[in-house]
């Protein structure tokens, strides 16, 4: 089978923004290994895709915002106290640190650069 009909099936396997067991059960039953293995990936991938982790170190979200801001994101989130006052956002790839440590880094490495 190719990527693309597993893609497919992967994108089938869902209901809204959360897989359906059922479907996933029903059409792994019918997958040989290799295409087992291509169709966990593809369901990984859009899991990626589909979720947005907010971290921050008292767990205090104001999930509204979040939900106004990403509505087709299944957002996750986390308490993290590594974190010193702010948030991280982690978009599939992509991750965005609005934290005190970073914006003092920032501040290092634009006072380093400059002077160098």
């Amino acid at each position: 089978m190719n990527n693309k009909k597993i893609i497919q099936l992967a994108l089938a396997s869902y209901k809204g923004k959360s897989l359906d067991e059922k479907k996933v059960n029903t059409i792994s039953s019918y997958l040989g290994r290799s295409d087992l293995k291509k169709y966990i990936n593809a369901l990984k991938n859009l899991d990626n895709n589909k979720k947005l982790i907010v971290s921050s170190p008292t767990g205090n979200f104001d999930t509204a915002q979040f939900e106004k801001f990403f509505p087709d994101k299944k957002i996750v989130f986390r308490k993290d106290p590594s974190l010193v006052l702010g948030i991280k956002i982690v978009d599939n790839d992509i991750e965005h640190e609005f934290t005190l440590k970073n914006s003092l880094n920032k501040i290092i490495s634009y006072i380093e650069n400059d002077y160098d």
